[in-house]
């Protein structure tokens, strides 16, 4: 997770491995997160590609009245050469 402002970003990092709770006979596997103590926040710290892409188009001033301005950053990031595949949730 990354609280971002204009002046800055601190990632919190919640680092986890994957505990498997079931396999079916179909080859389909149900996980749940097993937690590890989480690092303090580092203000400033390095944020992988596009995470940092998005923090930076999060803050780049345009002239733009559109309904869906989360949709305008994602086809920003496309135009730069990120390939952003969306959930359902932010599909709609």
């Amino acid at each position: 997770m990354v609280l971002a402002t204009p002046d800055g970003h601190v990632p919190h990092r919640f680092p986890h491995t994957e505990q498997l709770l079931s396999r079916s006979p179909e080859d389909r596997a149900s996980f749940a997160p097993g937690w590890r103590a989480a690092p303090a926040p580092q203000p400033g710290g390095e944020l992988v590609p596009p995470i940092q892409a998005a923090v930076n188009f999060s803050f780049t001033p345009i002239e733009l009245d559109h309904p869906d301005p989360f949709g305008v950053t994602v086809v920003l990031m496309e135009e730069d050469g990120y390939r952003i595949s969306l959930t359902e949730a932010f599909a709609r």
